[in-house]
C-alpha cells in the first residue's frame, strides 16, 4: 500500500476544477484526503459520495484506482467531519466499507464536486464486486409496457447485475469488460453520464437499442424461424416437456418443467445425472411455501443480491410424515430437502411471466402464487466445468438439451450457482459461487515473529473434490468460484484459469504456496509446478489440519487451537486415510489428541461407491458375520463378492479409515437406504432424509428405545461398538427394516452419535489449556443434527464451539484453512507445516483412577 503522500502526488488534481478562492476567510477551508477500501468499485460508490459532497456543500473529486476510492474534499471543517458517518451511513445495498481512512491535504481551491475518470496504474488493493441479482426497480421497468427497457432481459442498473463474470481486469470499467462491444446508445449514455441518475456508471447498462440480443436455436445452434420472441418460445417448449440450455450470468442452465415427471426423468438420463437432487427455481417466495419451510433467515438469503440455492426442508405430506407434501418425482427422491433459487436475471423473470399468462401487473413477481416451478441445474455434463460459451454449448448439450435460449453477451468467468443451508438461522456453505465470488473473506493480518517476514499474498491451491483455490492479500482472503472434482482435465484446466484470474484481479503474486499433503491430487502438483517456477515456498498441509485452519481463520485465531475435522476422506501425515480427528493446531504444526476408531475399507476407493462394504466392515468390527447376508444381500452386491469380504476386511493390505463419511455409508447400508452411491454423500443425505421427520416429532426416549446408546473412549479413540451391536441386532428383527424402523435407526444414530462425539472432545482435552474454544469442521458437519446438537452438547460443558459461517466446512473452505495455517507457519519462518505427534498413544480417561478403557452413556457420569 503507498503512503498518503505518495497518493496525494500521483493523484494530480484536474486543473479545471480549481478557481483561485477570493473573498473567503483561508482558515474556513480545510482539505482531506479520504481512502476508501472494500467493495466499493462498480456498486454505485461515487454516486453516493458526490450527493453526500452536495448534500455537504464540500467540493473535490472523487475516483476509483487500483487500490480503491479516492476522495479530495475541501470545505468547512464541520462538514468535513460529518462526511465520513454519512458515506457509512448512505453506503450502496452491493458495497461494503472495510477500511476509510481520512488525511490532511493542501488546499487547491475547487469550484465544485466531479466524478472523474479512474486512475489505472499502481497497485491494486481493491476487488470486484460479486454479480447481482437484478433489483426490484430494474424488474419493475421490465414488466412496464410503455418504459423503453420493457420485456429487455439485460436491463440492470448500478445496483444490480452482472459483474465479477464479465470482468477481465480492475479497475471495474466497462472497456475492461465484455460488455466494451456494445457502444452505448445516447440514451443509455446520458444515464451513464449523470450522478444522479441509477445507471450513473453502471458498466453492464443498456437497453434494446444498443445491448446485448436473445437468440433462440434447435439442437444444432440452428436459428428457428418464424418462432417470434425468444423467450415466449421458450416458456412454449418448456410447457411441452421439451429441455431448454439457457444462458445466464455465469454459464448454462438445462431446464424443464420440474412438475413434469417425465421432462425429468429425460434430463436426468440425457445427462447421466442418476441421483443427485436437482435444483429448482420459483417465481417468489409466496410460491414455495406450499411445499416447503421457510424461516426468516433463509428468505432473507433467497432475497439477497446473492440469490443463492438455498437447501429447504420440505412440509411433510399429513397421511404420510415421511413423504413430502409435493412429491415431485425425480427432483430429491429419498432427500428431505429441496434446492430452491429465486429469478436472478431478468431474463429469468420473463420466463416465468410467460408461463404465468404475462401478467399485466407490474409488480406481479412480488404478489402473484405462481404454479410454474422449473427445474434449473447447471450445465455440465460428466462433472466437467460449467458451459459458458455459444458454439461449446451447442457441442456439448446438443445431445441434452432439445432447445437453445442464448445471447450474445460473451461470459468471461463461468460461475455455478451458490449452495447455502441453515442450522440455527445461521449459513453454512455448500459451494460458493455466483453471489459471492469473489467477495473476500476478511482475516487478520498475520505477525511476524522477530526475523522473519510474514507473506503478503499465499496462493492454497486447495482439494481434489469439491475444490476452489484461494489467495491472500494482508488481511483479506479471495476464493475463486466452485471448481469442482478435479477427475478430468477440463476440471483441472478450469483450475488453472481461475487462479490465474484471481491473480490477474487483484494484481497480486504470490509469496508463497499452500497445498494438500496428497502428492496425486493435480491441486497438489498444481502448486508445486507454480512454487517451482516463481522460487516461492511451497506448504504442505495435512487435509484435516487445514479443516481446521480454515474455521480458524474465519475466528481470528493465531494461537494453539484445538479443532474437529470430520468428513469422507483425507490422506493423514502416516500415509493413513484420515476422517474423523481431533486436531490441536498451531504455527509449529498439529498434533492429534483424538481419533474414531477405524474401520477396514475393503476394496479401496470402491468402498467409498459401494456402501455395502462399509456395512460389511461394521459387522465384522462388532463380531456380527451372520449378519452381513441377511442385512446386505440384494440385486446390487455380488453373492460370491459378499461371501469374500470377510477374507478382504481382515487382509494387511486391506486399508483402514477413520473417517466418519464411512460410518453414515455403514450406517445408511445396513439400513437399505443406499447400497452404491454414484454421487458422493447420497448416502448421508438419505439416511439424515430418513432420520427427520423422526428427530422432529417422536421424544429422544423413544427413538433410542431398543438400542444401547453407548460408547467407549480408549487413549483417545472413539468407537460405537456398543451401540452398532444394538443397531444391527434392532435391524435383524424379524420385524424387518420397515420405513418407520429405518427411519427410527437412523434417527438413534445421528442422536448417539452427537452426544458421542461431545463426550469424545471432552475427554481428549480435559486438561487441555486450549479446550475453552473448539472448532468443527469437516463435510460432516453439513448434517443438521451434528451442526446444531454438537456445538449445544460443547456449550453445555462450557466450550465454544465454532463453526465455518463464510467459507464451507467440506472441501471447498480448504484453500482457505491452507493459506491460513501456510502463513502461520511461514511468519515463524518455519518452511513446512510438520505433524508434531499423535497424543491418541495416550490415555485420556476421566481420572487417574479410571480403567485404561472409559465406557459412556448418553448422560455420562464422572466417576
Amino acid at each position: 500500500m503507498k503512503q498518503p503522500s505518495e497518493l496525494l502526488q500521483e493523484h494530480s488534481v484536474h486543473k479545471e476544477n480549481i478557481v483561485t478562492l477570493t473573498n473567503v476567510n483561508a482558515k474556513d477551508i480545510e482539505a482531506r484526503l479520504v481512502r476508501v477500501n472494500g467493495l466499493v468499485q462498480g456498486v454505485g460508490f461515487r454516486p453516493t459520495v458526490w450527493r453526500i459532497a452536495a448534500a455537504l456543500n464540500l467540493r473535490g473529486e472523487v475516483f476509483n484506482d487500483p487500490q480503491g476510492v479516492g476522495v479530495r474534499l475541501e470545505g468547512d471543517p464541520q462538514a468535513l467531519d460529518a462526511f465520513p458517518d454519512a458515506l457509512r451511513r448512505e453506503c450502496p445495498p452491493l458495497a461494503r466499507i472495510d477500511t476509510l481512512e481520512i488525511f490532511p491535504a493542501e488546499t487547491v481551491g475547487f469550484t465544485d464536486f466531479r466524478i472523474v475518470k479512474s486512475e489505472t496504474a499502481g497497485e491494486v488493493s481493491t476487488m470486484i464486486t460479486p454479480d447481482a441479482s437484478v433489483c426490484r426497480a430494474c424488474l419493475t421497468e421490465v414488466f412496464t409496457p410503455a418504459n423503453r427497457r420493457s420485456r429487455y432481459a439485460f436491463t440492470n442498473c448500478t445496483h444490480c447485475g452482472p459483474r465479477f463474470t464479465i470482468t477481465r481486469a480492475l479497475p471495474y470499467d466497462r472497456p475492461q469488460t465484455s460488455m466494451a462491444v456494445f457502444p452505448m446508445c445516447p440514451a443509455c449514455l446520458k444515464e451513464y453520464e449523470n450522478p444522479a441518475d441509477r445507471r450513473f456508471h453502471a458498466q453492464p447498462n443498456a437497453c434494446p437499442v444498443c445491448g446485448p440480443e436473445l437468440s433462440w436455436t434447435d439442437a444444432g445452434g440452428r436459428s428457428i424461424p418464424n418462432a417470434g420472441d425468444p423467450i415466449r418460445a421458450a416458456a412454449a417448449a418448456i410447457a411441452r416437456g421439451e429441455i431448454v440450455a439457457v444462458k445466464g450470468i455465469g454459464g448454462f442452465h438445462l431446464v424443464c418443467d420440474a412438475r413434469n415427471p417425465l421432462a425429468v426423468e429425460r434430463l436426468r438420463t440425457r445427462k447421466g445425472r442418476g441421483e443427485k437432487p436437482l435444483a429448482v427455481m420459483a417465481a417468489n417466495t409466496q410460491s414455495i411455501r406450499e411445499f416447503v419451510h421457510v424461516s426468516a433467515a433463509e428468505e432473507k438469503m433467497l432475497l439477497s443480491p446473492a440469490h443463492p440455492i438455498v437447501l429447504l426442508e420440505r412440509i411433510e405430506s399429513e397421511e404420510d410424515p415421511t413423504k413430502p407434501r409435493l412429491e415431485l418425482p425425480g427432483i430429491a427422491d429419498g432427500v428431505s430437502e429441496l434446492g430452491v433459487m429465486l429469478p436472478y436475471t431478468p431474463l429469468h423473470a420473463l420466463l416465468f411471466h410467460a408461463l404465468e399468462g404475462e401478467p399485466a401487473e407490474a409488480d406481479w413477481f412480488e404478489k402473484r402464487l405462481c404454479p410454474s416451478l422449473l427445474v434449473m441445474t447447471s450445465a455440465n455434463p460428466g462433472g466437467e466445468p460449467l458451459v459458458i460459451d455459444n458454439d461449446e454449448a451447442v457441442l456439448r448439450l446438443g445431445q441434452i438439451a432439445d432447445k437453445f435460449l442464448m445471447h450474445n453477451r460473451e461470459i468471461l468467468i463461468r460461475c455455478d450457482d451458490s449452495v447455502v443451508r441453515f442450522v440455527n438461522d445461521l449459513p453454512l456453505w455448500v459451494r460458493r459461487g455466483r453471489g459471492v465470488t469473489p467477495e473476500a473473506v476478511q482475516i487478520q493480518a498475520v505477525p511476524a515473529a522477530p526475523g522473519c517476514r510474514a507473506p503478503h499474498a499465499v496462493l492454497a491451491a486447495g482439494s481434489f473434490l469439491k475444490n476452489a483455490a484461494a489467495l491472500t492479500r494482508g488481511s483479506e482472503l479471495f476464493l475463486t468460484q466452485h471448481i469442482g472434482d478435479l477427475e478430468n482435465v477440463a476440471s483441472c484446466q478450469a483450475l488453472e484459469l481461475a487462479a490465474e484470474h484471481l491473480e490477474k484481479i487483484l494484481d497480486e503474486a504470490p509469496d508463497a504456496y499452500a497445498c494438500d499433503l496428497h502428492p496425486d491430487f493435480f491441486s497438489t502438483q498444481l502448486a508445486q509446478k507454480l512454487a517451482h517456477e516463481h522460487q516461492k515456498p511451497l506448504v504442505a498441509i495435512a487435509h484435516h489440519a487445514a479443516h481446521v485452519g480454515a474455521v480458524m481463520a474465519e475466528a481470528g485465531r493465531s494461537t494453539r487451537t484445538i479443532g474437529a475435522a470430520l468428513d469422507g476422506v483425507g490422506l493423514g501425515p502416516d500415509g493413513s486415510v484420515w476422517g474423523g480427528e481431533l486436531l490441536a493446531c498451531s504455527a509449529e504444526g498439529f498434533e492429534r489428541l483424538g481419533t474414531l476408531e477405524a474401520l477396514p475399507l475393503p476394496g479401496g476407493d470402491r468402498a467409498a461407491r459401494e456402501c455395502w462394504r462399509m456395512g460389511a466392515a461394521l459387522l465384522l468390527s462388532i463380531d456380527r458375520e451372520d449378519l452381513i447376508e441377511p442385512l446386505l444381500s440384494g440385486p446390487e452386491v455380488s453373492p460370491w463378492m459378499l461371501a469374500a469380504l470377510p477374507r478382504l476386511a481382515a487382509s494387511p493390505n486391506t486399508p483402514r479409515t477413520s473417517a466418519l463419511g464411512r460410518w453414515f455409508d455403514a450406517a445408511a447400508a445396513l439400513l437399505g437406504l443406499c447400497r452404491i452411491q454414484k454421487d458422493e454423500a447420497t448416502a448421508a443425505m438419505r439416511l439424515e432424509s430418513a432420520a427427520a421427520p423422526i428427530l422432529r416429532h417422536v421424544p429422544e426416549t423413544q427413538i433410542l428405545a431398543g438400542f444401547d446408546p453407548t460408547w467407549t473412549i480408549e487413549q483417545g479413540v472413539l468407537s460405537l461398538a456398543p451401540f452398532w451391536k444394538s443397531f444391527a441386532a434392532f435391524l435383524a428383527h424379524p420385524e424387518g427394516r420397515t420405513k418407520r424402523r429405518q427411519a427410527q435407526a437412523a434417527a438413534a444414530f445421528e442422536l448417539v452419535l452427537s452426544r458421542a462425539l461431545v463426550d469424545w472432545i471432552d475427554a481428549a482435552t480435559l486438561h487441555d489449556p486450549d479446550r475453552a474454544d473448539v472448532m468443527l469442521s469437516g463435510g460432516c458437519f453439513l448434517n443438521r443434527t451434528l451442526a446444531s446438537a454438537v456445538p449445544a452438547g460443547l456449550q453445555a460443558l462450557g466450550i465454544a464451539a465454532h463453526l465455518p459461517h463464510v467459507v464451507p466446512p467440506g472441501d471447498g473452505g480448504l484453500a482457505l484453512g491452507q493459506a491460513w495455517l501456510a502463513s502461520l507457519a511461514l511468519a515463524e519462518g518455519r518452511a513446512e507445516y510438520p505433524y508434531i505427534q499423535d497424543k491418541t498413544l495416550f490415555n485420556h480417561s476421566r481420572d487417574p483412577g479410571c480403567s485404561e478403557s472409559a465406557t459412556s452413556t448418553a448422560a455420562p457420569t464422572r466417576v
